[in-house]
């Protein structure tokens, strides 16, 4: 099976060097070169998104149509700065650099969520729970909304 994106997720360990295994589900859906021209930058939620090479160009691009504003210029520049460059080394493995440990506040393990295309979002994972888990009837609730109503609007139906 092929698939052009990555989809699930996947919990690994950081040794003590920073680095973290791969996920072999993930790794599965990488094109041969794509392993080898990745790169890493801070996300949302002091989580880390990982892109190949091609979809960290896209969103490069999708802040540059942005309209200028200090805002979206000091966003620009602080995510521009965030970003590493690196491949999977021998081992497969993925070398999480401290400054980004330190932001995304990463020790002991890393949750690798499917994010879009081949990007994946890189969580501590109690933080990843408690923000977006099922944690009361009412994160279940608006799960299955999103089932019925695109819009997420008051004037869901229920079914």
């Amino acid at each position: 099976m092929n698939f052009s994106s990555f989809i699930g997720q996947a919990k690994t360990a950081i040794d003590e060097k920073g680095r973290s295994a791969f996920p072999r589900e993930f790794r599965r859906v990488l094109a041969q070169d794509e392993g080898e021209d990745l790169v890493l930058a801070f996300g949302p939620q002091r989580s880390l998104i990982l892109f190949v090479r091609d979809e960290y160009e896209k969103y490069v691009a999708s802040l540059e149509a942005r309209r200028k504003t200090p805002q979206t210029e000091m966003f620009r520049r602080k995510f521009k700065a965030s970003a590493h460059q690196f491949g999977l080394d021998g081992q497969n493995r993925v070398m999480l650099p401290k400054m980004h440990l330190e932001y995304a506040g990463l020790n002991g393990d890393v949750l690798y969520v499917a994010r879009s295309g081949k990007s994946l979002e890189l969580w501590n994972p109690a933080v990843y729970q408690s923000l977006h888990g099922f944690n009361s009837p009412e994160d279940y609730s608006a799960f299955d909304a999103g089932f019925y109503d695109d819009g997420f609007g008051e004037d869901s139906h229920d079914r």
